[in-house]
């Protein structure tokens, strides 16, 4: 049977029909949600590009290690095959067929606003990294649900560290966001608690650091937890992780000394204000059964091959259209894909319990506008 080799983030793969720019316009008659989402990442990774020059260079080097650890931990998780279980569609800007340039915005989204917002309450170094993950998660958390349902992304059908989800969401991807922001703050404040001012030595040190080591930790972390949950991650080590950092971040607010409030901040507020408030509007004015995806996917082919990874876990090499649980279809097509295709198209699925959906989006907004608050109003006295 034939088969395509796995596109490498940084391949130009010129024989794919892919494009540098497509029209805002044409990408909104396949998916509009897409086009809303893409630039509400880029506008609030500008915000947070704006407020950090304003807030001097601790922040400047936060913004810039968000950017470069967060796109080179998204090429790396493309480039292994161990976890090469995502693809992501087709935006109106994408830098390679499978990197929009939306994801670094999104990296530097939910890295650099929970790491800052929680730099204002004066934290130990574990505590802080701790509660950095989780308000990571907080933010991360209604795009994951609206990103998968409407095609934002295809997950592998079968892959095992993956294969636990809550509302369409792998639990691996939520216990990576906690892990992988939390070992994030954990370097950067190691390099701003040092030399708060952040001279240049120490900025491209600590740049240097970050972007070597997060993607490493993270790994070393997330292989633990996945030895206690029996070699995937389920309930059981979310659960375990959230009640660890909640402890940590709970025995560490106990000593907290908030610094000033910053009138900078309030840019940053007002973004995670739109984020949050635009993300449910998202949801309740598209369907997803209307929204088509022609992009990289799992390659198409024939039913239960099997394929072993370095480590012994075994998935279905192909996704076929007789046996596959993901929240899209094939019923829109004319044909099926040919066997071994890996550009193809696919439409989303109507929802099956919308209520539950935008219940649990509206809920994750309003606890994220209203943590994100207290944390960036935390302050005992406004600056002079």
């Amino acid at each position: 049977m034939p088969t395509v080799l796995a596109t490498l983030p940084w391949d130009l793969a010129p024989d794919l029909p892919w494009h540098v720019f497509t029209s805002p316009a044409a990408k909104w008659e396949v998916q509009p949600s897409f086009v809303v989402g893409e630039y509400l990442f880029i506008l609030c990774a500008i915000a947070a590009l704006v407020h950090a020059w304003r807030s001097g260079r601790a922040h400047l080097l936060c913004w810039l290690a968000a950017l470069i650890a967060g796109t080179a931990n998204d090429m790396i998780f493309m480039a292994l095959p161990l976890v090469d279980n995502f693809w992501q569609a087709q935006a109106t800007i994408m830098l390679t067929p499978r990197l929009p340039l939306y994801i670094p915005c999104v990296y530097v989204c939910f890295m650099y606003f929970p790491t800052v917002a929680v730099w204002r309450l004066g934290l130990r170094p574990l505590a802080r990294a701790a509660l950095t993950g989780l308000a990571a998660i907080l933010f991360y958390a209604p795009y994951d649900i609206i990103g998968a349902k409407f095609l934002w992304w295809t997950w592998h059908d079968t892959d095992p560290p993956i294969a636990h989800r809550l509302l369409g969401v792998p639990i691996g991807s939520t216990l990576w966001i906690i892990v992988f922001t939390a070992t994030f703050a954990w370097l950067i404040g190691r390099t701003v608690d040092r030399a708060p001012q952040v001279p240049p030595r120490r900025f491209a040190l600590g740049l240097a650091q970050v972007a070597a080591f997060t993607t490493l930790l993270m790994m070393v972390q997330m292989s633990l937890i996945q030895a206690l949950t029996g070699g995937t991650p389920n309930a059981l080590g979310l659960i375990a992780v959230v009640a660890l950092y909640g402890g940590l971040a709970l025995w560490g607010l106990r000593r907290a000394r908030p610094q000033p409030r910053r009138l900078q901040d309030r840019l940053i507020l007002a973004a995670l204000v739109l984020y949050f408030a635009t993300l449910p509007v998202v949801l309740a004015t598209n369907d997803p059964a209307t929204h088509r995806s022609a992009s990289l996917h799992q390659t198409y082919g024939a039913c239960h091959v099997e394929s072993t990874d370095i480590t012994g876990a075994t998935r279905y090499a192909y996704v076929c259209a007789e046996d596959y649980d993901e929240d899209y279809r094939f019923d829109c097509l004319d044909a099926l894909p040919p066997e071994g295709a890996g550009w193809y198209a696919v439409c989303g699925k109507p929802h099956s319990n919308f209520p539950l959906w935008m219940g649990t989006v509206l809920a994750l907004s309003l606890l994220g506008v209203l943590t994100y608050g207290a944390l960036l109003g935390a302050a005992r006295r406004p600056a002079t």
